[in-house]
Order: C-alpha cells, then structure tokens, then sequence
C-alpha cells in the first residue's frame, strides 16, 4: 500500500515538474514561483511516505528535490534577466 502511494504522488510530483518547466520556458515566472511551492510540498508529503532504508526512494525523493532546486534557480534567473530587460532608455 505505502509503494503505490509512494508510486503515485511520486507521478504526481513528476507531472508537476514538467508543467513548472513549461511555466519557465514560457517566461510566466510568477505562474512558475506558485507552482513551485506545491510542488516543495509534494515532495515534503513524498518525503513523509517513503519507506524507511529504501534506496531507491530515497534516490528519487533527492532527484525531485534537485529539480526543485534547478528550477528554483531558472526561475530566479528569469526574474533577474527581466528586470535587466525592462530598464532600457526610451527614446526622446
């Protein structure tokens, strides 16, 4: 019962991921900043779920944190390259 849990928020968090990856790609950062934070819980509650002494689902619990991370940093790439962006001089 606990590995189809495991099995099934693990998907989830995956899917959520990959939505979150096509926010950044389509510069809809704060979109992608809100999904990041579910996302963050998801990966808390598949934290809580795992089976004590697995390897194989602590391995995947540290690779979805990673990802985390990654878009965590695109996400705050992006916001820095707009802001950069968004402060040319107007013609007179």
């Amino acid at each position: 019962m606990a590995s189809n849990q495991f099995a099934a928020i693990s998907k989830d968090l995956f899917n959520q991921i990959k939505f979150i990856e096509s926010r950044v790609k389509d510069d809809s950062f704060k979109d992608a900043v809100k999904l990041l934070a579910a996302a963050e819980k998801t990966c808390e509650h598949l934290e809580s779920v795992m089976t004590p002494d697995n390897q194989l689902q602590s391995h995947i619990v540290s690779n979805r944190r990673l990802e985390i991370s990654w878009l965590h940093d695109n996400i705050q790439e992006g916001m820095q390259k707009r802001k950069k962006a968004g402060k040319k001089r107007t013609a007179k």
